[in-house]
């Protein structure tokens, strides 16, 4: 099968012969099929049946927050899968790595749970790595609650040095299975909390929960932009996942300092469950007016115990379940 670099307009061909992304991680993961580039490194490469006519790409690309490992996206048309393209397509961009910076890094993509794409990264050798829900909270579906802790909320400017620092703490915390590199408060800003991104509200909550380091601070939650501009912004988890419909709901990302205790999480102690009630007095001041779009990843055990109880009761809802996968280095394959 004849495969060559990906280059400028590819990505348009490809657009014709795949199905509509029906994830807003699949649109991500698409936006990696571009022209190869050495800043920021990323080697593509895409498969043709005849000149213009793709049936097939793969990239892989290096992910400066997480450093350790690389991204790898492989995407063939739904009717020519199982012809061993995806293979071929895979092989192919590791070949391509030889001499970079990404060579030898273990690989991490990014799949919908069930999905064949899962089936495929599996059988190339990806293992589980983490879980990642997107859950919606109706407007007013929790009660306002948390009478008399009004002095305990703070509303702040997303470059609140504060904030920042407590994301780049909890942000490290719960990446644990895929760590993140050296980060500064100035790359913290700028890839989570800036104009840039979408970022445009930010509340920080006060409470026993949080650890010793983290001067009370509980929870804090960061809204985003519902047309934020993501072009150039690394798939990762813990970032806001685009909504689809007409009236698209807030996007949050929902912290708990809790999250940042280095001792192993006991989750039946007073503390946790402290924790996990700071979270939703957060979560329903932040829901009363419009619906609630979050992400809660297996690395954040306060927010996905709540999760947990607001799907159970019945006052949220699933709408997306991914699997990131990690495999070996692209040089073993």
């Amino acid at each position: 099968m004849p495969i060559r670099d990906l280059t400028d307009g590819d990505d348009l061909r490809l657009n014709e012969v795949f199905a509509d992304a029906d994830t807003p991680a699949a649109h991500m993961a698409r936006s990696l099929f571009r022209p190869s580039s050495d800043s920021p490194l990323l080697r593509s490469v895409i498969a043709e049946v005849v000149p213009e006519v793709p049936v097939g790409a793969a990239a892989i690309a290096e992910s400066p927050l997480h450093p350790y490992r690389a991204w790898a996206h492989v995407e063939v048309a739904a009717e020519e899968q199982g012809h061993g393209q995806g293979r071929e397509l895979f092989e192919a961009v590791c070949a391509e790595t030889v001499g970079t910076a990404v060579e030898g890094l273990d690989l991490r993509t990014r799949v919908q749970s069930g999905s064949s794409g899962a089936g495929f990264a599996q059988a190339l050798g990806f293992t589980p790595l983490t879980t990642t829900r997107v859950i919606k909270v109706a407007a007013g579906a929790l009660p306002p609650s948390g009478g008399g802790r009004a002095e305990d909320l703070e509303i702040v400017a997303t470059g609140s040095v504060k904030l920042t620092k407590a994301f780049l703490a909890w942000y490290t915390a719960v990446n644990k299975d895929d760590a993140v590199g050296p980060l500064t408060i100035g790359q913290v800003n700028n890839a989570f909390l800036s104009e840039a991104v979408g970022a445009h509200g930010a509340a920080l909550l006060d409470g026993d929960a949080g650890a010793a380091e983290d001067a009370g601070l509980s929870a804090f939650a960061v809204s985003y932009a519902r047309e934020a501009e993501q072009t150039g912004v690394e798939i990762t988890d813990a970032m806001p996942a685009a909504a689809d419909d007409d009236e698209a709901p807030t996007e949050l990302i929902l912290g708990s300092m809790f999250e940042t205790r280095e001792e192993a999480v006991d989750t039946t102690s007073e503390l946790f469950n402290a924790a996990i009630a700071d979270a939703e007095l957060l979560l329903a001041r932040l829901s009363v007016d419009a619906d609630v779009v979050l992400e809660v990843t297996s690395g954040m055990p306060v927010v996905s115990a709540l999760a947990d109880r607001l799907l159970e009761a019945g006052q949220a809802s699933e709408l997306y379940r991914y699997e990131t996968l990690t495999g070996p280095p692209a040089e073993m394959n």
